[in-house]
């Protein structure tokens, strides 16, 4: 199996990516998508072979993925694995990858079992309703090999995705620059596939709104919430009223401030893109 790993930073030195906490047993090939305002110098690693692309005008995950993507089939790969710039991931893991793409090869997309760091809840892969996501108590998780995904989806990070299914999908959806880009491709890849191999491993993430109180952060992440959940409505010819509805209301009562309604008017019922 020929993999890209595809990382997508923001405001985060290269050299401080997880991935590189433990020295690289293999040569390893790696697509760096950076959001940041300002370029940095591509440090060098053992065994790191690293393609870097800089865009100060931080487009989102899905143009750095689809970027990611086009890289890997020039380098005539397999695979791409997504990583956040957050994620806890080792190589090792992906040994445990590879041994699961030999035995189902490119009839599925592969994914690990995301949890917080206490292992209270699993994030990923995690119920869906009405594009309303919810995390799945850590103690009532039933692990499958061939998940099925009716129900649920997963996200982005530890995502792998051979090429021929990105190719049937076409891609993510680039007006979706952050919250639903997942979303967006899982239900695409449902049409092909209801099921997905899942691996026996558990991985480390925060979840955007389940970290405590940060004011500033939300509402500006609210905006990519609001324009995503638009623009996902738009590409799937259904509704996410209730979700960004809900988001929205959740907020209100969060901080006790109107901004959240007026973010909602103009992000997801008006017109304004941020």
């Amino acid at each position: 199996m020929k993999i890209l790993i595809i990382i997508v930073l923001y405001n985060k030195k290269i050299e401080d990516l997880f991935i590189f906490k433990e020295a690289l047993e293999e040569e390893t090939d790696l697509f760096i998508y950076d959001n940041s305002p300002k370029a940095q110098t591509v440090p060098i690693i053992h065994n790191a072979h690293i393609l870097y692309e800089h865009n100060k005008t931080n487009p989102g995950v899905s143009v750095a993925y689809n970027r990611g993507i086009k890289r890997a089939k020039e380098l005539e790969k397999d695979t791409v694995l997504l990583l956040d710039h957050d994620t806890i991931f080792t190589m090792e893991y992906a040994k445990l990858y590879q041994i699961q793409y030999m035995q189902y090869r490119d009839n599925y997309i592969y994914a690990p079992i995301i949890s917080d760091v206490d292992k209270n809840k699993i994030y990923s892969p995690a119920l869906l309703t009405h594009f309303i996501g919810k995390a799945i108590p850590f103690n009532n998780f039933k692990f499958e090999s061939i998940y099925n995904l009716s129900g649920k989806s997963v996200i982005n990070s530890g995502l792998m995705i051979p090429l021929t299914i990105f190719e049937k999908i076409g891609g993510f959806n680039e007006k979706i620059k952050l919250d639903f880009s997942d979303i967006y491709f899982i239900e695409k890849y449902k049409e092909l596939n209801i099921d997905i191999i899942l691996l026996d491993i558990y991985i480390e993430h925060s979840i955007s709104g389940d970290e405590g109180k940060n004011y500033k952060a939300e509402m500006h992440r609210f905006k990519y919430y609001c324009n995503g959940a638009q623009e996902l409505s738009k590409s799937l010819s259904q509704s996410t009223f209730l979700t960004a509805t809900r988001r929205m209301l959740r907020l209100v009562q969060k901080y006790y401030s109107i901004k959240p309604i007026h973010i909602y008017i103009n992000y997801y019922l008006g017109n304004k893109k941020i």
